[in-house]
């Protein structure tokens, strides 16, 4: 009980801590958070839309999520972001219930550790997209699954069901598809896949079920847009993107394993060792079979995907933890040798060093960013504490992991109180946002960052010409003009206006501007 409280209060801190404190300023956050703040205001729990416009990207779930926590906690980051950070908290108390049903607190607990010490997995349940609704449904389906074949009780597959009509509804055919081929593929490779193992599994029930939890609202959706809805989420944002990918985010067929490996550090370092003791003991328990499946399935699947996103496989994260923390249990209590483990946390203190290094050098060469390259210093703990991991290796491997992950977790923190919240600073979002919010008539010429719609009162019209925008300005008083491109001195040419400033955004080459009418 000791160790489930533990891992309960390192996840709320670690999900929850500075949680509102940056703006929505990264685009997917911006549409989704902009998109439920519309349906609300509309009344409108069927169709979404951005800046007043139908948006056919993404499913329902994590709008009604983001609806009922504005209802809670007012419109904001902090709401946008809740049920993210409550996903994450759901999903590592889930694989800590799960791995101590199997394999004891120990193991339990260093999966869990796995998890909470991965900045990548910490990130990715902060952010106000539907990957965190996804992969709490995702995991939760097949852990539900494999209790279900264990006991050979169906209210177990009734729960997964549940959650399988929940993916759906999160993100699309991959909230079926990569779970039924996981359950799949491993009923073949343990030789269970019959006709009595079907049966058990009621299929025709579960079809109900999946439908109950899914079908309403895209039948909904589908009636209400005449099918403009269906036909741009089914065909544009899944077989477009899976068959023809999205420009600049392919890559070689390896690519998905080494998002995985990245993704899980600083434990993937373990990996190699790990998978071998996983496979060389994988007949003696069926969960390592189970966990290797759900990794594999999930990479695999999206190396044949012409679209590859780290985020994509993050599904795979709480079953590689599964298998690193039954690894390092069972290396703590010595039944895998320690030989040469100073290798792995060499590693591990190279690239802890290479964080703060990194963060330096990407500053540096990233506008606006090079004013603030001096917060890679509050990044300084990561080797810092890696070196001592080392040095408590030499006298207990049990102490340098815990100091591995004390490390990570206590750098994570550090990372978004103080690093984060700097950068994000210096966002055009973070400068003008109050000046949006406050202003009565904004609009945007040729584009602008759709965070603003976020902060805009309502939607801002976009003009395409300068001609448009000159006649909306004749007949309208004080406004606010937005813009976005590589070069904006074409905004000299416009009449009646001056600059309020010109910004480089964040992590990309083009600059936002912002003008003001002369009156």
């Amino acid at each position: 009980m000791k160790k489930f409280v533990l891992v309960l209060l390192l996840s709320v801190v670690l999900f929850f801590t500075f949680l509102g404190q940056t703006t929505v300023f990264q685009v997917a956050e911006a549409r989704n958070a902009e998109c439920a703040k519309e349906m609300l205001e509309n009344d409108n729990w069927v169709v979404p839309t951005f800046n007043g416009e139908l948006r056919t990207d993404k499913p329902a779930l994590e709008y009604f999520g983001m609806i009922l926590a504005y209802l809670m906690f007012g419109v904001n980051e902090t709401a946008a972001r809740f049920f993210s950070a409550l996903c994450g908290v759901l999903v590592v108390l889930a694989t800590f219930w799960f791995t101590r049903r199997h394999w004891g607190e120990k193991a339990a607990l260093w999966a869990s550790l796995v998890l909470l010490s991965s900045l990548h997995v910490i990130l990715q349940f902060r952010l106000a997209t539907p990957d965190p609704y996804l992969i709490l449904c995702h995991t939760l389906s097949l852990y539900l699954f494999y209790e279900g074949w264990v006991s050979r009780k169906w209210k177990w597959f009734a729960g997964m069901y549940v959650f399988l009509g929940l993916g759906i509804l999160a993100k699309g055919p991959v909230g079926l598809l990569l779970p039924s081929l996981t359950v799949g593929i491993f009923l073949l490779v343990t030789k269970a896949f019959n006709w009595k193992n079907i049966v058990l599994l009621k299929p025709w029930w579960g079809t109900f079920i999946v439908l109950f939890f899914s079908l309403p609202w895209y039948w909904a959706v589908d009636v209400q847009t005449g099918g403009q809805w269906t036909r741009g989420f089914f065909l544009e944002h899944n077989l477009d993107r899976f068959n023809n990918g999205l420009q600049g985010h392919g890559g070689p067929f390896i690519l998905t394993v080494a998002f995985i490996l990245a993704g899980m550090l600083p434990f993937s370092v373990f990996a190699v060792r790990a998978l071998r003791a996983v496979w060389k003991n994988r007949k003696e328990d069926r969960l390592l079979v189970f966990a290797l499946v759900a990794v594999g399935v999930v990479a695999v699947f999206y190396a044949f995907s012409h679209t590859k996103l780290i985020n994509y496989t993050s599904p795979a994260y709480p079953f590689f933890a599964i298998l690193l923390g039954y690894f390092i249990s069972n290396l703590i209590e010595g039944r895998f040798s320690n030989r040469k483990l100073l290798i792995e946390f060499s590693i591990i203190a190279v690239l802890a060093l290479g964080i703060p290094v990194g963060v330096y050098f990407i500053a540096e060469n990233t506008p606006p960013l090079e004013t603030v390259r001096w917060i890679a210093w509050c990044l300084v703990p990561f080797p810092v504490g890696a070196v001592f991991a080392v040095f408590y290796m030499r006298q207990s491997v049990q102490k340098g992991l815990l100091a591995v992950a004390g490390t990570f977790m206590v750098s994570t923190l550090i990372f978004f109180g103080g690093p984060f919240h700097i950068i994000n600073h210096q966002s055009p979002i973070e400068k003008y946002h109050e000046l949006v919010s406050a202003h009565p008539n904004v609009v945007a010429y040729k584009d602008f960052d759709n965070a603003f719609a976020f902060y805009a009162q309502r939607p801002i019209p976009v003009f395409q010409t300068e001609k448009e925008l000159e006649a909306y300005l004749a007949q309208h008083k004080n406004v606010l003009v937005l813009t976005r491109d590589h070069d904006l001195s074409y905004m000299d040419t416009i009449p009646n206006i001056k600059r309020v400033g010109i910004d480089h955004d964040l992590f990309s080459r083009r600059m936002t501007g912002v003008y003001h009418e002369i009156e």
